[in-house]
């Protein structure tokens, strides 16, 4: 995976941007959350009359953003170009936040009050990401989860050669949900390598029709192969409950 995330650094002073380890590519501010039109348009302003910015709190004093906006833009990597400590950062935030109709943000020394906090671990990384951007720029959800799992449950490479009438446990996040005219709910799951298409019918819909709604499933079920195409068949499903910040279940279609 490339790295790819929102920064307030421009392309050019981005590391990795354009040189070495140039996979990287800078997604709009508006992937993130709580970030409108108007903020982005702050940032971009701001950066282009005067000049990169030097730190949070130049950021802050020059942008008047919303601590909204402020704290997702944190969680979102946004700052690391600047402060690559997220939770320090966020801590600063609070530090030199002030609301809209009270003193501005000035940009005075907080080094005398910050905290020294526990570093967040990769699992909280991509949890807050989620939580902001509904993505994990540096991977897959599932690449995170799956030690966490039996290894009884495969991932969608190890069942594309496994015979029909196998039963097998699998999970993913859940990308597509259909019930076409006919009987049985199509489900397709995304993990680290690709999708595992899952057809529910009626008995174990019922039986599982509130952890279908989970956005991250584990479904065991058998192989069942027809005209060239796969699919398990679902016999037991269920889901993350727990876990915060879970990226969202996609819709019915």
């Amino acid at each position: 995976w490339g790295d790819f995330r929102p920064s307030v650094t421009p392309l050019s002073e981005t590391e990795g941007a354009g040189g070495e380890g140039g996979d990287s590519l800078l997604l709009g501010f508006l992937y993130v959350k709580g970030v409108g039109g108007a903020a982005a348009t702050s940032i971009v302003q701001s950066r282009e009359s005067g000049g990169p910015f030097s730190d949070l709190g130049n950021a802050m004093e020059r942008t008047g953003l919303q601590r909204e906006a402020l704290e997702n833009l944190v969680g979102a990597g946004a700052f690391d170009s600047l402060t690559p400590d997220r939770r320090s950062t966020l801590w600063e935030v609070g530090l030199r936040y002030r609301p809209h109709g009270y003193q501005q943000a000035l940009p005075l020394p907080v080094e005398q009050d910050m905290a020294e906090l526990p570093k967040q671990t990769e699992w909280e990384i991509m949890m807050d990401e989620y939580r902001t951007m509904q993505l994990h720029p540096k991977g897959h959800l599932m690449t995170m989860l799956r030690p966490h799992l039996g290894q009884e449950v495969l991932n969608s490479r190890e069942v594309v050669d496994r015979p029909d009438g196998e039963v097998v446990t699998v999970a993913g996040i859940v990308i597509r949900r259909q019930r076409p005219l006919s009987k049985a709910v199509f489900l397709t799951l995304e993990d680290e390598f690709g999708h595992i298409p899952i057809a529910v019918w009626p008995q174990a819909f019922k039986k599982h029709r509130m952890d279908i709604k989970e956005p991250v499933l584990i479904i065991r079920g058998i192989i069942s192969r027809r005209e060239g195409t796969m699919n398990i068949v679902a016999q037991h499903i269920q889901g993350t409950q727990g876990l915060p910040h879970m990226p969202k279940a996609r819709s019915w279609q």
